[in-house]
């Protein structure tokens, strides 16, 4: 859903969807999609896992979440940032705080995953965290967030998630 909407048209085309799976856009335009798509599911996963309705599954979630999380990171550092800090260093600001959010939500994840950090601390810095990173990538040069229809899932699940946590714990 998420590479069929075209921007444009406004309209869901199977077109992108072709395009994409024969890369009739090049490689490049494809990967910068799937990278797009992983990290949305990513950050789905990851939210997901915190509910109670998934308890039993949360550990696994997390590792999927976490795996699809750093493949995205890996390559956005690549494609953008061609592995130099340098590079990111000079990029704009509102990009410097977005890609620190996401590595600080990366730690996160990590830590909480491997128990280094608890279950609520994690659910907290990894949501905010992650979610922020996301708007803030998102952000056009005049303020406006500029994503798909299919990419706001995250913003109320968060929500949702900082409901829960607050609830359990206050």
């Amino acid at each position: 859903m998420y590479t069929a909407y075209d921007k444009a048209t406004k309209k869901l085309t199977i077109k992108n969807l072709t395009d994409l799976v024969t890369v009739n856009r090049g490689w490049d335009w494809t990967l910068v999609e799937i990278n797009k798509a992983i990290s949305l599911s990513g950050l789905t996963v990851m939210m997901m896992s915190f509910m109670p309705q998934f308890v039993e599954q949360s550990k696994e979630m997390l590792f999927q979440s976490m795996s699809l999380l750093w493949a995205h990171s890996t390559y956005s550092f690549y494609k953008f940032y061609g592995l130099s800090p340098t590079n990111v260093a000079k990029d704009k600001m509102m990009k410097k705080v977005s890609v620190t959010l996401g590595s600080l939500g990366q730690l996160a994840l990590s830590a909480g995953y491997w128990g280094y950090i608890s279950w609520e601390a994690l659910m907290g810095s990894a949501t905010v965290l992650g979610v922020s990173h996301f708007y803030t990538m998102e952000l056009d040069y005049k303020g406006r967030l500029q994503v798909r229809p299919y990419a706001y899932l995250p913003f109320p699940l968060s929500g949702w998630i900082m409901y829960l946590l607050g609830r359990k714990y206050l």
